[in-house]
């Protein structure tokens, strides 16, 4: 999609890009306006917003250092939002403070001010910071449902294919057959107005790409929030479940009932690739929560797991690492070792200087050139991901993520794609 082309320089990848992401993960046009930045726009951003493309649903706009004015109207574009980003720089600058506030008065639609998140640490800080402020647009004193809710909030939306829809799928599946409705999703292509009516949800499932604590989304939303992983791999799975029916105080025969019989099903299909792949050495290059979730699913398989390399610089490090890996129902393994360069240079080092080269290689599509790295089997996962193009629903998370997710590992040893 959009936008990937600007995540493979700097590791930190910016928060003007997690904010754009966040714009992509509505159904419908928004705008996103960038102000206090040097006048340019993020590589491969501008070329793709409804100024050059009329059927793109993302206007960008930058208001850089000497702005004084609102852009004009886009014929044709009506957006459901407005996000307006800005940089330190706005702080120390009058006009840039009035053009922003401008930005946001002025509006005809919703408008949201996103203090900082064009200079956020990385793009999942910038996404972070544009998904809690929609949830400041829901009215939450609005009583809720009568029958149990569910909305999920830090999905992170990076690809629009079927992948996002088999992980929705899969989610709601499992959430439906404990007898709890699903509500929207922040955020995971839904449209504003539905996103609006997630105040009829009584539980939320606050993931590590929330970008609010889950102490501050409950003091907020007033309601009760289950702090999760990811639910990548079977274990992990399972334990959400688990912490779901206890705290919505659920049926504990019906909640282990289904749990017994998604394990019967999902371990035997798992087998295969545990046979074939155990004692294999896997390395995972990915933002932290997903190299928790990568390293507890290898786990499972009887990979051994090292080195993990931490893209982002916002989830907590080797310590949220650790929490997040023993969430999900792990031990992290003795004498894994972390590192998080800051940049694609070091990362490089850091790939072409391990000790021992791994087997089997989670990652992004990071322009490895000549590294040695470069011809390993590899699993394509997190952003940017160029390569990885679905014709049918492949899931991450569940049960059915598992299963999908080790078939990928197998398929990458066995050179099958």
């Amino acid at each position: 999609m959009a936008g990937e082309q600007a995540a493979t320089g700097a590791l930190g990848q910016g928060g003007a890009l997690g904010v754009y992401l966040a714009a992509c993960g509505l159904d419908g046009e928004v705008e996103v306006c960038l102000v206090g930045a040097d006048g340019q726009a993020p590589p491969d951003l501008a070329a793709h917003d409804w100024t050059c493309e009329r059927t793109a649903r993302v206007g960008w706009r930058n208001l850089g250092m000497g702005a004084k004015t609102l852009p004009p109207p886009v014929d044709g574009c009506a957006p459901a939002l407005r996000l307006v980003a800005t940089t330190a720089r706005v702080e120390g600058s009058r006009a840039l403070k009035a053009l922003a506030a401008r930005l946001c008065r002025d509006a005809t639609c919703p408008a949201l001010l996103l203090a900082g998140a064009a200079e956020a640490p990385d793009l999942w800080a910038g996404y972070g910071a544009a998904l809690g402020s929609l949830l400041e647009l829901v009215s939450w004193e609005e009583p809720v449902a009568e029958r149990h809710t569910l909305s999920l909030v830090g999905l992170l939306v990076h690809r629009r294919e079927a992948e996002q829809v088999a992980n929705l799928g899969e989610l709601r599946r499992l959430v439906e057959a404990l007898g709890v409705a699903m509500g929207p999703s922040f955020l995971a292509g839904e449209p504003l107005p539905a996103l609006l009516q997630a105040f009829r949800s009584d539980l939320l499932l606050r993931l590590p790409y929330a970008g609010t604590s889950a102490r501050a989304m409950a003091e907020r939303t007033r309601r009760k929030v289950l702090d999760c992983p990811l639910p990548l791999g079977v274990t992990a799975t399972s334990r959400w479940l688990l912490a779901m029916g206890r705290l919505l105080a659920l049926d504990a025969e019906l909640v282990q009932r289904l749990l017994e019989r998604e394990e019967k099903k999902a371990w035997p299909r798992m087998e295969t690739a545990r046979r074939a792949l155990a004692g294999k050495r896997l390395a995972i290059v990915a933002d932290t929560a997903s190299a928790a979730a990568w390293t507890g699913l290898a786990l499972e398989l009887g990979l051994c797991v090292g080195p993990v390399l931490l893209l982002d610089r916002s989830q907590g490090g080797e310590a949220a690492f650790d929490k997040l890996l023993g969430s999900a129902g792990h031990k992290r393994p003795e004498g894994l070792a972390l590192g998080a360069p800051a940049e694609l240079g070091a990362l490089r080092a850091a790939l072409d200087g391990a000790a021992v080269l791994p087997q089997l290689v989670v990652r992004p599509d990071l322009e490895l050139g000549d590294s040695r790295w470069a011809g390993l089997p590899t699993v394509e996962a997190g952003i940017p991901a160029r390569r990885k193009h679905y014709i049918y629903p492949l899931p991450e998370l569940g049960y059915a993520g598992a299963v999908a997710q080790a078939q990928r590992l197998l398929d990458a040893w066995m050179g099958v794609h």
